[in-house]
């Protein structure tokens, strides 16, 4: 669904422009997004909840991505992106639930054109079953759990058996890096690091800081 955004400079600052996202990606116009990782803690450890992108998304269709993800609409603030994630998981949160863990900046190639985006990072502690998440059809066709070994496994070029949720009813699946949306920071392995330090009684701090080229 197309819809009004900020544009930014290469920055993250407002340049006072408002775009439809569409033409955000035709023209490589920097924006931001909001981004949420679901932790959860089941008798294994911590966990993180993947959700599997529609297959009628126009980018990455059918691949694995961050917990809950979406474009901030105009004039919205890193934290009014919290509605998506009752929007897409069926889950209702407050903002103190959310720990910012910083801002990503990424360039990539899409079909539409480049996509230019800050995404504010955040992490929500929460471990409702998989069944009972109330999936937004039109965005995510299931979501997973991956413990913290499985990630580390994933990253080291293994294939993992899982088990994918979907409409409540769960099916097995064997996953494996390529089935991830692509990325160049090691995105997902510094998330699973940071939830590490969490459950060990560390404080993460701002693992995401953007960097800048030209003066």
């Amino acid at each position: 669904m197309d819809e009004k955004i900020d544009a930014l400079n290469e920055r993250g600052e407002p340049t006072g422009e408002v775009v439809w996202k569409s033409e955000a990606h035709r023209r490589g116009i920097w924006h931001r997004c909001f981004h949420c990782w679901v932790v959860g803690s089941g008798s294994s450890g911590p966990y993180l909840i993947l959700q599997r992108r529609a297959a009628a998304k126009s980018t990455w269709p059918g691949k694995f991505d961050v917990s809950v993800a979406g474009h901030l609409a105009a004039g919205e603030s890193p934290l009014d992106g919290q509605r998506e994630i009752e929007e897409e998981l069926g889950l209702k949160v407050e903002p103190e639930q959310l720990m910012p863990l910083g801002i990503r900046r990424i360039e990539q190639e899409i079909p539409q054109g480049l996509d230019r985006e800050f995404h504010e990072v955040f992490l929500l502690r929460d471990s409702t079953p998989l069944s009972e998440l109330r999936l937004q059809q039109e965005e995510v066709e299931s979501v997973l759990s991956l413990e913290l070994n499985e990630m580390e496994a994933l990253r080291h070029g293994e294939t993992v058996s899982v088990v994918e949720w979907r409409d409540g009813e769960p099916f097995p699946s064997r996953i494996s890096a390529a089935d991830f949306v692509p990325n160049d920071d090691d995105y997902f392995f510094l998330v699973a690091e940071a939830v590490r330090r969490i459950f060990e009684g560390k404080r993460p701090g701002r693992i995401f800081s953007p960097t800048f080229s030209g003066p």
